[in-house]
Parts: C-alpha cells; sequence; structure tokens
C-alpha cells in the first residue's frame, strides 16, 4: 500500500491517522537504514531493534513483501514505531527500556510479555484473567 492508498483509506475511515504517520516513519527509515551516506541518523537503539525485527518477522510476510495481517509493506513496517499486528514483536521502545529488555527484563505490551535472549524475541499471551499462555514462534 503507498501513501496515496493510505491517505485514501483514512479519508474513506479505514485507517487511522496514526497508521499514516507510522507508514510514513516506516518508509523514511527504510530509506535511512539502507543508505551508507545517512544511516547514521538512527539512533542506534532504534536501528538495533529494527535489526532484531527483521530478523524475527514472520518468514510468510517477509516472502510475500507485506504483512499478512495488516497488508502494510515489508520492511518498512518494521521500522515504524508500532507493534507487528501478527504480534511478530513489541512496538518500538526507548532507549533505557531497551537498554533493559536486551539484559532479560520482560516487557507488557499489547496483550503479551515479550522476552529477549540472544536476538530471538520470544511472546507469551496474557490472557483476561492475567494467566500467562506461552505462544509459540
Amino acid at each position: 500500500m503507498n501513501l496515496k492508498n493510505h491517505l485514501i483509506n483514512f479519508v474513506k475511515g479505514n485507517v487511522s491517522l496514526k497508521d499514516v504517520w507510522y507508514y510514513i516513519q516506516g518508509n523514511i527509515r527504510y530509506k535511512l537504514y539502507y543508505s551508507e551516506k545517512y544511516s547514521k541518523f538512527i539512533r542506534k537503539h532504534i536501528k538495533h531493534q529494527i535489526d532484531v525485527r527483521i530478523k524475527n518477522m514472520n518468514h510468510e510476510c517477509y516472502n510475500k513483501g507485506e504483512c499478512i495481517k495488516c497488508g502494510c509493506a515489508t520492511t518498512a513496517l518494521q521500522m515504524a514505531s508500532k507493534s507487528c499486528a501478527g504480534a511478530c514483536y513489541p512496538k518500538m521502545m526507548n532507549k533505557k527500556t531497551w537498554l533493559a529488555f536486551r539484559r532479560g527484563m520482560w516487557l507488557t505490551s499489547d496483550g503479551y510479555q515479550w522476552l529477549y535472549v540472544e536476538g530471538i524475541i520470544s511472546k507469551r499471551n496474557i490472557n483476561n484473567n492475567n494467566k500467562v499462555n506461552y505462544v509459540e514462534k
């Protein structure tokens, strides 16, 4: 989906303004990330999260070139701050939270508890009763 389609869907009420922002943000970061000259403008903790997201994304999404849940183009989707609709990874974290997460701190977000171990993101589902159900990757 391109920016024009996002804006048309926004006007029709099918897409939120926040999703239009994430689309723009992801595409800007995409251009910077793959640029030899400008990649330095992405903060290190954001770049590392992008690397981890690309490594952990659903392979079906990668092969199709778009998310199987929301239809957003990959890998620009992995570069936006929002979490994955398919629950492949949590939302982008600030530097302090990212460093703690990398050291093994559990992160609770979007109905899941997330754990980072050696470059792999694992998650467990938290249902309404605060009981934990493990989710396979």
